[in-house]
Parts: C-alpha cells; sequence; structure tokens
C-alpha cells in the first residue's frame, strides 16, 4: 500500500487520525491508571462521608431546636414586658398605681378605708414590682364590683394576698338559734364585709421602646383629680 497516497485520500487520513489519538490514549491511560483508580472513593470512604453528612445533619437540626426556643423565649418576654407596667405609657408607677385604684374606687362611689404607699422591688435588670395595700368595707354586692372593676385595670393588677370576713363590728350574740335582731332591723345587713390585701403589678425598665414592645394600650394622661 502507498503510504503516501493512502494518506492523501479523507479516509486515509481519518484512520490515521483515530490510530495516534487511541495510541495517545492508551499512554494516557498506562500512565495516569493508577492516580485514577486511587482517586475513585472505595466503600469505606462512602460510608465516612455518610456518617459524616449525618453528623453534620444531626447538628444543624439541634441547632435549629436551640433557635427555635430561643425565639419562643425572646417572643415569651417581650410579651410579658408589653403586658408589664411601662412607665412610658402608664407614667409612674409610685403615683399612677394609687392614682388608678383610687379612680375606680371613686367611679364605683366607694369609700376605701386604707390605700397604702407604692413599694417597689427589682427582679432583674429588666424588671421589678410594685405593690400596694388597700382596704374597704361595704356590701358584698358594692365589693364584688369593686374588686372586679379593679381586675378591669390595665397593665393587669394581681392580688398577692386579699382577706374577705363579715363585718361584725356592730353585731350583737343574741344566743344559740335565736336571730340577730340588727339584722332584721336591717340596721346592720349581715351581707356587710371588710377587705383588706396587697395588690401587684409587674413593671418593665427595660431598653426596648414602646413600638418594639408593640403596646398598642393608650398612654396615661392623669387630668382627673381623685382623692388619695
Amino acid at each position: 500500500m502507498d503510504l503516501k497516497k493512502f494518506s492523501s485520500t479523507k479516509k486515509g487520513q481519518l484512520i490515521i487520525c483515530c490510530t495516534i489519538l487511541g495510541v495517545v490514549w492508551l499512554f494516557l491511560l498506562l500512565k495516569y491508571a493508577g492516580s485514577f483508580i486511587s482517586a475513585v472513593p472505595d466503600q469505606k470512604a462512602l460510608d465516612k462521608v455518610a456518617a459524616d453528612l449525618r453528623s453534620a445533619q444531626s447538628e444543624y437540626d439541634t441547632v435549629k431546636a436551640e433557635q427555635s426556643e430561643l425565639n419562643a423565649v425572646k417572643q415569651q418576654y417581650r410579651q410579658m414586658a408589653s403586658e408589664s407596667w411601662v412607665a412610658a405609657v402608664d407614667g409612674a408607677v409610685e403615683t399612677g398605681l394609687r392614682r388608678r385604684i383610687a379612680r375606680v374606687a371613686q367611679k364605683q362611689d366607694f369609700k376605701l378605708s386604707n390605700i397604702g404607699s407604692v413599694r417597689v422591688n427589682r427582679v432583674n435588670h429588666d424588671f421589678s414590682y410594685a405593690e400596694i395595700d388597700i382596704a374597704g368595707n361595704g356590701e358584698m354586692d358594692d365589693v364584688v364590683r369593686l374588686l372586679a372593676e379593679i381586675s378591669k385595670i390595665t397593665p393587669q393588677l394581681i392580688w398577692r394576698r386579699l382577706d374577705l370576713r363579715p363585718d361584725n363590728r356592730f353585731r350583737r350574740n343574741t344566743g344559740a338559734g335565736s336571730a340577730n335582731l340588727a339584722a332584721q332591723a336591717n340596721l346592720v345587713p349581715e351581707t356587710r364585709l371588710n377587705f383588706n390585701g396587697t395588690l401587684r403589678v409587674f413593671c418593665y425598665t427595660g431598653n426596648l421602646t414602646v413600638k418594639e414592645l408593640g403596646i398598642t394600650r393608650q398612654a396615661e394622661i392623669e387630668t382627673d383629680e381623685v382623692e388619695l
């Protein structure tokens, strides 16, 4: 076969190129086959990668759960703060708390026999609580209405202590089995009660603003003249 003539044809050129390419591929395969084979991971390496992936997923799930718990605590903190007494909205607790209780009693036409001074105690850097002692006496219905109205004050007040007792100051013991003559004459109703207790409200003194706390209640404007 005339190699010169064969190589001048397209078919011959194609065969020659394919032959040269095959030789090159064979050379490269013989030279780098060991490196290529070593680069392919075996089952042990694949198992290790899978184990590392599971470990990373577990750590991610743990961090995600902790973040969710932290967000829940943060939300609870903000809610507690927004429901507490905030001076920027509710005024100074030392005067505002007494004034609100006195105003409620005045609107109910109920004369409190005692309304004490406000005591403030710190819980931590962001929270404190204020307490006030009150006392009074009256008809059971009037006392119940007063206590119901006090429960509507915002921020909400809670009773740390509340004692309710019958008002026996003017009643006479007329003997076993006999009726109370004064009560029969409607001079001293048997439904009259004495009460005294301690009200408490939590106060927020942290750095979050009213807007950040999402407080929607109106700011307290002390314009009413009430007897303290």
